[in-house]
């Protein structure tokens, strides 16, 4: 019989006790009184010419050993269920080659269930998995094409796997503890350690030509970089409370702003796509809140979901919500907040009539709603993590780009005419498809783009061309081409020339979203 991995119980205990000391400080900075002379003599006394660390009164280093112990325990026992992900993904119509991308996952189960993020796996039927042992096997991908959920599921053909069970992410506070393992950069089975920084995060984040919401994220400093995502954030317990999923991050790297996705999210998508193979979603026609903290008191002490926006034709509005009402239960699912909205609408399908219980002007209302299908909203775009909204028009160059002086007057460099597939011939120049603009100061005020970036950025991209294949958006910056940086339209129009169709060549692009980099590197074959 498969078991899942946990720590021993000693590793438990250990960590407990190496830290009592520190929690007994903690808890008088905690309560308002900052303890100075506990502080002060906690401290070694430093004496000249004595090494201090000889002292036979020191008493922290083997609670110091024994938590280093711990962790190392800890990472042995988590570090076989993780596994590394490689996929390759084809463009639009299959026209366009793309190297592999590569991430992380972790499994879930003895027998070869893995989960991941989507947009690790995002166009990818299969994936190549690789096992710590060394081990590969392809990987069958069942992904939840759902904007709001970057979860996907993938299985592979073994038993007997050693997996991760999930902790109750609703109990997670932040202070504690947080240990993320995974891929990043291709270096297998990396273990970073840190804390949860903070909960209910939310953005929403753009990467392979699609934007995507995130809703109650975990924060925390344990270093996650590119290659991470998909990967665990375990506990002590070695438990998994979230899967690593993007960073804050003005260079790429780390910045010790990572984000998670709960685990109980992540366990209620993975084991719906293992059962039923898809996500079906129905939708109630709000824009759901959090509400605030000083809100939660008499009837919203456990919290519940406020509704900001109402569509026209959607079933709250028929069954006679109004904005400003504070949803606290859909059927028989309590709602604590709007992940527990958004979740309800994957347990009820389309057409399902439900109670709704709502608080308005301090009492508790009822009302009963048919549930519709979901179609995808241009909802405005959650607050930002780092506060304040990316106020974007859409996809559309032309409503982005009807600015006075957009571009310092300038018009942006035609990187070709559109070709159709049959009238790219071998030998012949090839072309992106794109019209891009130098970044100054009207372009980075438009795409609120930092100082620091550097490039062209893509003003429109022409359907059906090369740039589209791969899934560039108005916004996107190309930084290089095979390694040559991209400084200005006119070196990226150099770096062209001489590109025919069935040559290949290496392209850099950087998406910026809600202070978030998402960099992707490319092998594109012109064809």
């Amino acid at each position: 019989m498969d078991h899942p991995i946990r720590t021993s119980k000693s590793v438990y205990l250990t960590l407990g006790a190496g830290f009592g000391l520190g929690a007994i400080c903690m808890a008088g900075v905690l309560n308002g009184r900052v303890p100075v002379a506990t502080l002060a003599h906690a401290a070694p006394q430093v004496s000249m010419g004595k090494p201090q660390l000889a002292s036979s009164g020191m008493s922290g280093l083997p609670e110091l050993r024994t938590l280093d112990a711990s962790f190392r325990t800890l990472a042995r026992e988590v570090g076989p269920a993780v596994v590394d992900i490689k996929a390759g993904h084809g463009g639009e119509d299959g026209r366009v080659t793309v190297s592999e991308g590569e991430g992380s996952g972790f499994l879930i189960s003895g027998d070869g269930w893995i989960v991941t993020n989507d947009h690790v796996v995002d166009g990818a039927k299969t994936v190549t998995v690789t096992l710590k042992d060394g081990r590969t096997f392809e990987g069958k991908v069942t992904p939840s094409n759902d904007e709001t959920s970057d979860i996907a599921v993938v299985k592979i053909e073994a038993k007997s796997l050693p997996y991760l069970s999930f902790a109750d992410s609703a109990t997670v506070e932040p202070g504690e503890f947080a240990i993320a393992v995974g891929a990043p950069f291709g270096l297998e089975n990396t273990v970073t350690i840190g804390h949860v920084s903070a909960l209910g995060r939310s953005t929403n984040i753009g990467g392979q030509g699609k934007m995507r919401g995130y809703s109650d994220l975990i924060q925390t400093d344990a270093a996650i970089n590119m290659g991470n995502s998909g990967g665990p954030l375990v506990n002590v317990d070695g438990q998994v409370i979230g899967m690593n999923t993007a960073i804050y991050s003005p260079t790429g790297g780390s910045n010790g702003i990572g984000f998670a996705i709960p685990s109980n999210q992540v366990r209620l998508i993975s084991n719906l796509l293992m059962t039923k193979g898809k996500l079906t979603r129905s939708m109630i026609g709000v824009e759901p809140q959090d509400v605030k903290e000083y809100e939660r008191t008499g009837l919203l002490k456990d919290g519940g979901a406020r509704v900001v926006r109402l569509t026209d034709d959607g079933a709250a509005k028929a069954a006679g919500l109004k904005e400003g009402d504070v949803i606290v239960r859909i059927g028989e699912r309590p709602i604590r907040g709007e992940m527990d909205l958004r979740n309800a609408m994957l347990a009820y399908a389309p057409g399902t009539p439900v109670d709704i219980e709502y608080v308005r002007n301090g009492s508790v209302q009822k009302a009963n709603a048919k549930l519709k299908a979901y179609q995808a909203q241009t909802l405005p775009a959650p607050p930002s993590p780092f506060g304040g909204r990316r106020p974007r028009n859409g996809d559309n160059p032309f409503e982005q780009f009807n600015i006075p002086g957009f571009g310092k007057g300038e018009n942006p460099f035609d990187l070709g005419e559109p070709r159709k597939p049959e009238e790219r011939k071998a030998g012949e120049p090839a072309h992106l498809g794109v019209q891009i603009a130098d970044v100054d100061e009207s372009v980075r005020a438009q795409f609120e783009l930092p100082k620091t970036a550097t490039g062209v950025v893509i003003v429109s991209v022409e359907p059906g061309s090369v740039a589209a294949g791969l899934g560039i958006k108005p916004g996107d910056v190309i930084e290089s081409i095979d390694g040559k940086s991209v400084g200005d339209g006119r070196s990226l129009k150099e770096a062209m020339n001489g590109v025919k169709w069935g040559d290949k060549r290496r392209i850099k692009t950087v998406r910026y979203s809600d202070g978030a980099r998402m960099e992707t590197t490319r092998d594109v074959l012109f064809k």
